[in-house]
């Protein structure tokens, strides 16, 4: 899932406008998903994000999380710049990461209609280090490239180590900010590679989102292992590389149509199981309406089990003040097919991303039928 139930370009309390402009394309039930195209941009959407969290621990067994993500959001005034049925994988496959004059004419850089958001959060039990950055799609700093696959914005990518267009095996490299230091920055490097197949969810990849049937297009790789390093320089001073590892997950989603006007926003799980298996759940509160709850099942081998509303319990059990917001912290999930009953609580509680769209993003551990660990994404609060 992704981040936020308001417009990126006005900071207010009560829009979810970002994600319910419902301009473009809508999500097709008959769509079938081919990858390698299918890790790239779907321009016609009006949204998309491509979102990595992991569970890590340090050499002393200590937690951190961290999250990486790029956001792509359509501009609603017409294209100039290419025909509106244009394949972005395709016409990228070739691309060099910075154009140049002679590539692209200036006028129609300038022209294009994406714009780019991207996170990078990292989580010690006493430290937070998160930074933003934006980007206009066309002039070169931001986007996707298919051959190497390169997810970028400015000197944040995500970049496949073979030169393939793959997503696994890659390198991801960012920096942020000691929230807490400002004059604190941090320098990651992490490596990625699949352990599992790639997971579509819902009816093939066609993820129903509410009764009234809004939808998007949903793929998770949640099998991934990761390891790197983490240094930190205050002002000139370096410190000693924080080396990390443990287990990620990735989604990539694609949609113009997640939220409506009664939407209030959402609680979104993935879980890394003891045995094995994974789960991502979600629940949609809705104003006037019972909260819409689905999710995957998926074992040890990647088969994926989609759980209808009915087949899964996810209900807040405690909340907790995070920065002036009451938010729930503590939450039972319950499959009972699967006997599964699960309670799950962040790590950490203060894990809020002030960013310029606000929104919870934070490791939880597991425990009850089955132990692990995962992360959780609150919106709307």
């Amino acid at each position: 899932m992704s981040v936020f139930g308001r417009n990126v370009y006005e900071q207010n309390d009560d829009s979810n406008n970002a994600l319910a402009s419902n301009m473009g394309k809508k999500a097709d039930p008959d769509y079938h998903m081919s990858f390698p195209q299918d890790h790239g941009t779907h321009d016609q959407f009006d949204i998309e994000w491509w979102y990595l969290t992991a569970n890590l621990q340090d050499e002393a067994g200590d937690p951190y999380g961290l999250q990486w993500t790029l956001f792509r959001f359509k501009n609603s005034r017409p294209r100039s710049s290419q025909a509106e049925g244009d394949n972005s994988y395709s016409s990228l496959k070739n691309a060099p990461v910075m154009l140049n004059e002679s590539t692209v004419s200036l006028d129609k850089k300038w022209h294009n209609d994406q714009i780019y958001m991207a996170h990078a959060s990292i989580h010690s039990s006493d430290t937070h280090w998160f930074s933003e950055k934006f980007a206009r799609g066309g002039v070169g700093n931001a986007g996707l490239t298919a051959l190497p696959l390169n997810l970028f914005i400015d000197d944040w990518q995500w970049l496949n180590s073979d030169g393939d267009t793959g997503l696994f095996p890659s390198t991801l490299t960012f920096n942020a900010t000691d929230t807490s230091k400002p004059n604190a920055e941090a320098s990651a490097t992490f490596t990625l590679d699949q352990t599992g197949p790639l997971v579509q969810h819902g009816d093939n990849g066609f993820s129903v989102k509410s009764n009234s049937g809004h939808a998007s297009h949903y793929y998770s790789a949640p099998f991934i292992s990761i390891e790197g390093e983490l240094t930190q320089a205050i002002d000139t001073v370096t410190t000693a590389p924080i080396k990390l590892k443990g287990q990620a997950w990735f989604d990539q989603e694609w949609t113009s149509q997640l939220l409506d006007t009664g939407t209030q926003g959402w609680d979104w799980l993935s879980l890394h199981l003891d045995d094995g298996n994974k789960i991502m759940a979600f629940r949609m509160r809705l104003k006037n309406q019972d909260d819409y709850v689905t999710g995957s099942y998926i074992t040890s081998t990647g088969e994926q089990i989609t759980l209808q509303p009915g087949d899964i319990t996810l209900q807040p059990v405690s909340v907790k003040k995070v920065d002036g917001r009451q938010l729930p912290l503590i939450w039972k999930l319950i499959i009972p097919s699967k006997k599964i009953d699960l309670t799950i609580s962040t790590i950490k509680d203060k894990q809020w991303n002030n960013a310029a769209v606000p929104y919870y993003e934070g490791m939880v551990k597991i425990e009850g039928s089955h132990g692990g660990v995962g992360f959780l994404e609150l919106t709307g609060y």
